[in-house]
C-alpha cells in the first residue's frame, strides 16, 4: 500500500510540474457568469475564487482530486489529471431549499458553521409584506416579537430579552451604544427597510463574535451593496429601482428610489426613501369585556393665553383614531465598492436617517387626577449618521485565508421634549453620542477538516447630555435635570475571540468551540450645578470597570434529511451609561444613578432538530437560559437618604437599577415551511416562560416575556401572480404574569393583555414595462388588538397599494 501511494504521489507531482504548475481555473454558474468566493481545496492546499471567478492552484496536490464548494451549488470533484485540459468549471445549482444556503452575520459565515439557531427575512418578503419600518420587518420572523410604545418605534424581543439585551447590527457595525436602555427601544426604525438585502436573526448567547449585549440574540441588518461588472461583453451596467406605497390606515405615503452603477473598477449604490404617516386608526371590533380598551376619547390642544398655557381637552370625534401617532422620516444610503487589487476590495458605507418629532403616544394618553398628565411628550428628531469604511482581503497565507476590517464612526442624536398639562415650562433633554469602532476578523482553513476564526474589536462612546427649559412668561426657569451625567460620560470596550471548527469529510458533522475575553470601562462626571446634591466623588468622576470571559460549544449534525444542532454557551452584558447613571421619570417613579452595577450574565442551552426534503422543512427548537446578576429596577434612595423626589407638583418614588440574584427563561419554537406545485405554506409557533429570583428567595415573573405567539402564511403562485393569505396571533398574558412596570400593566386591561388574531390578504402582479403592482387588505375583520407591553394599538382594517419599477441597462 505504501508503495502504491508513493507511486501515485510521484505521478501527481510529475503531472503538476509538467503541466499543472500555477494552473488558473475559472469557475462559472449555469449562466456562464463567474462565481466569486468558490472554495477549491485538497489536502495539499486551498484557494478561493476572486472577483473574476478565477483561482490559481500553486501548491503540490496530495489527494487524487480537487474539491469545489460554493453555497447554493452542488459540490464538485475534479481529478487533478484532468485539469490540464480544464480552464472553466461550471457548478450546478443545488436543489436544496434556499433557507439552507445563506450566509449569516458580520463574518459572512455559513449557517452550518454556526452553533446557533438562525433565520432570515429576505428583501422580497419585506417588500411584499408592506412593512412600514424595519421593526415591522422583524415581526415577519417566526421567532421575533415586537413591542411598540408609539407608531414611530418598535422594540424587538428575542427569547424573552429586549432592548439593550438584544444586539442590533447593520452591515457588521453594532448599533447598540452607551445609552441603549433596559426599557423599550425604537432605534431599529432608523434602518430603511427598502434598502435591506436581508435581515438575519441569530438566537441565543451571541457574545462570542459580538461581545456585550447579545444575551437574547443578534439582529443583523444587511443592506444592499453595489456589484462590480464581471461580464467581458459589457464594461458597465446600471440598475434603477423605485417604488411608491399608500396605506389607508394612517394615510402613509412612501417613496423610494435607488440606483446602482457597476463597472469592473467601481460599484456605486445610491438610495433615498421618504415616508409620511398620519395618525393610526385601530380596529373597531373589541371584546365585550373591554369595550373601551384602546379608545382615544380625547387629545390635548395647546392654548396660550396672556403668556400662560390654558390647554384644551378636545373630544376625539373618532375614538379609533390614535391622535398623536403620526410622523415622517428620511433615509439616505450611499455605498462604494472599489477593487484595490486582485485580492483586496474596499467598501465605503454611508447611511443617514432622520425624522421629525415623534409623539410618545402612550404618555400622551396617561391621566393624572382625571386630567391628562402631559400636554406634550415628543421624541425630537432621531438622527443617525454612519460612516463605515471596510476592507476585504482574500489571500492564502500562513495566518489567514481571509481578513475583514470594518471601521465605523456613528453620530446619534436623541432628544425628549415634554410639558405637563397646563404647565408653562417645557423641558428639553438632548443626548449626543459619538461612537468610533473597529473590528478585524481573520479566517484560516488549517486542514480540510479544520478552520480557525479569530479577531479583535474596539468600541468607544462619548456621551454629551444637556437639558434646558423653555417658557413664554417671565417666570424664572428652573435647572432641568439632564438624563445622563451633566459633566459628560464615556464608554470603551475591547474584546478578542477565537473559534475553532472541525468537520468531517462531507461536512455532515461540524463541531464548534470558541471563547472570548472582553473588558469595559465607563467614566461618569457630574456638575455641581445639578439640582440634586450628589456625593463628593460624583463631581470628581466615577469609573466603573467590568470584564467577562465567555465561551460556547456546539455540535451540528446532518444525516440525509435530518439535522440537529446542540449547543451550550455563555454571554454577558456589561452595564452601560444608561444602566449606571440614567435619571428618568416614569409614572410615579424616578430612576436615579447607581454606579456600582456589575455585568449581567447568561448561560444558554439549546437544541434544534429538523427534517428537510425537497418540498418541505420542519424544525423544532427548545432552549433553557439561566440569567445571573440581572439588572432590574428596584426601590432606592437619594444621596441624602430620601426615598422620594419632588418634580414640579409630582412626588416621585426613587428607584435605581440594581443587580438581582438570578432568573431563568425556557421556551419552545416550532416552524414548518413547504411548497407543492404552486401552493406554499409557512407556519410558526412560539412559547416562552421566565421567572426572577431575588436575593431573599422571592420568586416573581420575569419582565419582557411575551405570550404564546405565531403566524401562518398560505401562498399561491401562478406566472406573474402571487397571492398570500396570512394569519397572526397572540395568546393571553394575564396581569399576574406581568414582570413589573416595564411590561406596562397600566396600558393593558384590568385582566392583562388579551389574546388576538388577525387575517390579511395580499396580492402581487408583475405588469408589463418592468412594473409590479402590490395590493393588500389587512386585518380583514377590523379587530382591535394591542400587542403585549405595547402602548399603541395595532392597525385596523386597511388597504395598501404599492407600485414598483425596476430597469436594468
Amino acid at each position: 500500500m505504501k508503495g502504491r501511494h508513493f507511486r501515485f504521489t510521484c505521478l501527481l507531482l510529475s503531472l503538476f510540474c509538467c503541466g499543472l504548475e500555477a494552473q488558473t481555473i475559472t469557475v462559472i454558474d449555469e449562466n456562464k457568469q463567474p462565481l466569486i468566493g468558490v472554495h477549491l481545496y485538497d489536502q495539499g492546499g486551498a484557494c478561493v475564487t476572486d472577483l473574476d471567478g478565477t483561482c490559481t492552484i500553486d501548491w503540490t496536490p496530495v489527494d487524487k482530486q480537487l474539491t469545489l464548494e460554493y453555497l447554493g451549488y452542488e459540490d464538485k470533484k475534479i481529478p487533478f489529471s484532468e485539469l490540464q485540459a480544464t480552464q472553466k468549471i461550471a457548478l450546478v445549482p443545488s436543489d436544496a431549499l434556499l433557507d439552507e444556503i445563506v450566509i449569516i452575520g458580520r463574518t459572512d459565515t455559513r449557517e452550518i458553521d454556526l452553533p446557533y439557531q438562525v433565520s432570515r427575512i429576505k428583501a422580497e418578503d419585506i417588500y411584499s409584506s408592506n412593512v412600514q419600518n424595519s421593526a415591522d420587518a422583524l415581526a415577519l420572523n417566526s421567532g421575533a416579537y415586537v413591542q411598540k410604545s408609539q407608531l414611530g418605534g418598535g422594540s424587538p424581543v428575542l427569547r424573552g430579552f429586549e432592548a439593550n439585551k438584544v444586539l442590533l447590527v447593520v452591515d457588521g457595525v453594532r448599533l447598540n451604544n452607551a445609552i441603549y436602555r433596559n426599557g423599550h427601544l425604537q432605534n431599529a426604525i432608523t434602518i430603511d427597510p427598502a434598502v435591506l438585502e436581508q435581515v438575519e436573526v441569530i438566537y441565543g448567547a451571541g457574545s462570542l463574535l459580538y461581545g456585550s449585549e447579545a444575551l437574547g440574540g443578534v439582529v443583523h441588518f444587511r443592506t444592499k451593496s453595489p456589484l462590480l461588472a464581471f461580464s467581458s461583453e459589457k464594461e458597465k451596467s446600471q440598475q434603477l429601482n423605485a417604488h411608491i406605497r399608500y396605506n389607508s390606515v394612517d394615510n402613509e405615503r412612501t417613496f423610494h428610489i435607488d440606483h446602482m452603477y457597476s463597472s469592473k473598477k467601481l460599484g456605486v449604490l445610491t438610495s433615498v426613501s421618504t415616508t409620511t404617516r398620519g395618525d393610526l386608526r385601530t380596529g373597531n371590533n373589541r371584546r365585550e369585556a373591554y369595550p373601551d380598551f384602546g379608545k382615544r376619547s380625547f387629545y390635548v390642544e395647546p392654548n396660550m393665553s396672556l403668556g400662560f398655557y390654558d390647554d384644551l381637552i378636545i373630544d376625539n370625534p373618532d375614538e379609533n383614531i390614535q391622535v398623536g401617532t403620526g410622523y415622517s422620516q428620511l433615509d439616505i444610503l450611499q455605498k462604494y465598492v472599489i477593487p484595490l487589487s486582485e485580492n483586496l476590495t474596499s467598501t465605503i458605507n454611508l447611511q443617514y436617517s432622520t425624522s421629525n418629532d415623534i409623539p410618545r403616544y402612550d404618555n400622551l394618553t396617561e391621566l393624572r387626577n382625571g386630567q391628562p398628565r402631559f400636554a406634550q411628550w415628543d421624541y425630537g428628531p432621531q438622527k443617525r449618521l454612519l460612516v463605515s469604511p471596510r476592507l476585504d482581503w482574500r489571500k492564502s497565507t500562513k495566518l489567514f485565508d481571509k481578513v475583514t476590517l470594518i471601521t465605523s464612526y456613528q453620530q446619534v442624536e436623541e432628544s425628549r421634549i415634554t410639558r405637563n398639562f397646563n404647565d408653562v415650562l417645557q423641558e428639553n433633554q438632548i443626548e449626543d453620542v459619538d461612537v468610533v469602532g473597529a473590528t478585524i476578523d481573520f479566517s484560516k482553513r488549517l486542514t480540510q477538516s479544520q478552520k480557525l476564526s479569530y479577531g479583535i474589536d474596539i468600541n468607544h462612546n462619548e456621551v454629551a447630555s444637556t437639558a434646558f427649559g423653555v417658557n413664554n412668561s417671565d417666570v424664572e426657569l428652573p435647572i432641568i435635570l439632564t438624563r445622563y451625567p451633566s459633566g459628560g460620560s464615556s464608554l470603551t470596550n475591547y474584546g478578542a475571540y477565537v473559534q475553532h471548527n472541525w468537520q468531517n469529510r462531507d461536512s455532515s458533522i461540524v463541531w464548534i468551540n470558541g471563547g472570548r475575553i472582553t473588558t469595559q470601562t465607563v467614566n461618569l462626571l457630574y456638575n455641581r450645578t445639578d439640582p440634586v446634591i450628589w456625593p463628593e466623588h460624583f463631581y470628581e468622576g466615577i469609573t466603573n470597570r467590568s470584564s467577562a470571559i465567555v465561551g460556547i460549544s456546539g455540535l451540528n449534525i446532518q444525516r440525509g434529511p435530518y439535522t440537529m444542532k446542540v449547543s451550550t454557551g455563555t454571554a454577558f452584558r456589561s452595564p452601560n451609561v444608561d444602566d449606571l447613571a440614567k435619571i428618568r421619570i416614569n409614572g410615579d417613579e424616578i430612576t436615579v444613578p447607581n454606579p456600582d452595577l456589575d455585568a449581567e450574565r447568561v448561560w444558554n442551552n439549546e437544541i434544534t432538530v429538523g427534517y428537510r426534503t425537497k418540498h418541505f422543512t420542519v424544525g423544532l427548537t427548545g432552549f433553557y437560559t439561566r440569567l445571573m446578576d440581572a439588572v432590574i429596577r428596584s426601590d432606592f434612595t437619594l444621596p441624602d437618604g430620601s426615598a422620594t423626589f419632588m418634580s414640579g407638583a409630582d412626588n416621585l418614588a426613587v428607584t435605581a437599577n440594581i443587580n438581582s440574584d438570578s432568573g431563568r427563561i425556557r421556551g419552545l419554537s416550532a416552524n414548518f415551511k413547504g411548497k407543492v406545485g404552486r401552493v406554499g405554506l409557512e407556519t410558526s409557533f412560539n412559547v416562552q416562560s421566565g421567572i426572577s429570583e431575588s436575593a431573599e428567595g422571592d420568586i416573581s415573573p420575569l419582565a419582557h416575556i411575551p405570550p404564546i405567539y405565531g403566524r401562518s402564511n398560505l401562498t399561491y403562485t401562478h406566472g406573474p401572480l402571487f397571492l398570500s393569505l396570512h394569519h397572526q396571533y397572540n395568546g393571553w398574558k394575564r396581569i399576574e404574569d406581568f414582570g413589573g412596570s416595564v411590561d406596562n400593566p397600566d396600558l393593558a386591561t384590568i385582566d392583562g393583555s388579551p389574546s388576538w388574531q388577525i387575517i390579511g390578504l395580499r396580492a402581487q402582479y408583475e405588469l408589463p414595462a418592468n412594473l409590479t403592482l402590490n395590493l393588500a387588505l389587512e386585518n380583514i375583520a377590523d379587530l382591535h388588538y394591542r400587542p403585549f407591553a405595547s402602548g399603541v394599538s395595532g392597525a385596523g382594517r386597511h388597504i395598501v397599494v404599492g407600485l414598483r419599477y425596476g430597469l436594468g441597462f
